[in-house]
């Protein structure tokens, strides 16, 4: 290989260059590396002479290559381009470029993977294409962010909320706002409701952005963000609960799609689903999980009142005896035809233990309560209202009360005024 290279070279021969199916390279029937996307990954020589002499030789051969790989790429349709996630762009099985964080979240750039030995024009080229495919892109799987920031009827407070809801690619914690959502009123909201905003118990989002694919780009864009070395992954699709590790980013499961309450992770959609179905119970006096509840949450009791303590409730195990009716013999044999009497039947009743939670919701302003207890115990004197003198009060209450009697003459009209005039003087 390296005699024929050589002799090729220095003649300034035109080698006979194949670009086989799995991307392999020969030249002059000499295997000299593999073509990838636009980058060619030559093939280890024996000497560093020998790979200069398959590098020159191989960018040489694979120049026509390069500018006939780049128009088809660039005429390409959508369907043969696609993001991974960790912020890769491939075109089929060849991977051509990645995401690098823009000024705006929602608007990142490329870098395309070309070769400088391939040209600058190849480059742009390959760059312009996928910068279209990526703006293409979010602005279909983020049309509705789109749509709302340019409606113009939106303004005030909602637009502020709709500016971060853009900011956060669809998904804002109630706790986040919960000032600015006290001084939004309902046509306020309602504006933004007709753009597919739902304002949750825990959560302000928009049903149609917790979709798998809008799931993926919205992490690998707020990776990006994050400047993040490796992007965490999309939990699978379908998935309602998953569990957590305590180990993830702050803000991953808000940006995966979840809600995070302790151990575990409950789908946005999910956690308002439940939400509505707890309204309906006393939360106050306690409750225990109904049948759908464990039902949308896919969860047994025991992993539910994990989950209800990481939403903030007090979560109370107890026990109780059940009753379970289990059929005696004596009955199987009043079962056979003229055996009825033979025996008297019994019912076996066999007490149980079952372990139920009961769930009550910790009231806010009962902390706040018990906290100004704890801080007037400890200076019992710095809350307190000055008293008023009793003594004081009584006697201003009583003069002022004689200099209004003093001054209000009886109705000469009222004989019963003038007699009780009388009586008092």
């Amino acid at each position: 290989r390296a005699s024929i290279l050589a002799r090729g070279l220095k003649q300034d021969m035109e080698f006979k260059t194949e670009i086989l199916q799995n991307n392999d390279v020969k030249i002059d029937g000499q295997f000299i590396g593999k073509l990838q996307g636009f980058r060619f990954l030559q093939d280890k020589g024996g000497s560093s002479e020998e790979d200069k002499m398959i590098r020159s030789s191989g960018i040489a051969a694979l120049e026509p290559e390069f500018h006939l790989r780049s128009a088809r790429f660039y005429n390409a349709p959508d369907t043969e381009i696609d993001f991974t996630e960790q912020g890769g762009l491939m075109w089929g099985e060849h991977a051509v470029g990645k995401l690098i964080a823009g000024e705006n979240i929602m608007n990142p750039q490329v870098s395309a993977f070309v070769d400088d030995e391939a040209g600058l024009e190849v480059k742009e080229k390959v760059e312009r294409r996928l910068k279209h495919f990526v703006d293409r892109k979010i602005a279909t799987l983020f049309e509705p962010l789109t749509l709302m920031q340019k409606d113009e009827n939106i303004t005030g407070l909602s637009k502020g909320l709709a500016f971060r809801l853009v900011e956060s690619l669809g998904i804002v914690p109630r706790l986040d706002i919960i000032n600015e959502l006290k001084d939004m009123d309902q046509d306020s909201r309602a504006l933004l409701r007709k753009h597919g905003v739902r304002f949750g118990q825990f959560n302000i989002f928009l049903p149609i952005l917790l979709k798998p694919a809008v799931t993926r780009m919205r992490l690998v864009l707020w990776s990006l963000k994050k400047n993040f070395t490796e992007f965490p992954s999309a939990p699978t699709a379908g998935l309602v609960t998953i569990s957590a590790n305590n180990d993830e980013a702050e803000g991953y499961f808000v940006k995966a799609g979840y809600h995070f309450a302790g151990d575990w992770a409950l789908r946005i959609d999910m956690v308002e689903r439940l939400a509505d179905l707890i309204r309906k119970e006393n939360t106050h006096a306690g409750f225990e999980a109904s049948s759908d509840m464990l039902s949308i949450t896919g969860m047994t009791n025991e992993q539910f009142a994990s989950l209800m303590a990481g939403l903030g409730y007090d979560v109370k195990k107890g026990e109780r005896e059940k009753e379970k009716k289990l059929i005696s013999e004596a009955e199987e044999i009043d079962k056979i035809p003229g055996m009825e009497d033979s025996i008297n039947n019994q019912e076996i009743a066999e007490a149980i233990t079952e372990i139920f939670w009961s769930f009550t919701w910790q009231n806010k302003k009962i902390k706040n309560k018990t906290l100004i207890e704890v801080n007037l115990s400890e200076n019992p004197n710095k809350h307190k209202k000055p008293k008023k003198n009793k003594s004081n009060y009584s006697n201003k209450k009583n003069k002022n009360k004689k200099q209004i009697e003093k001054e209000t003459l009886p109705d000469p009209n009222n004989p019963f005024a003038v007699l009780l005039a009388l009586k008092e003087s």
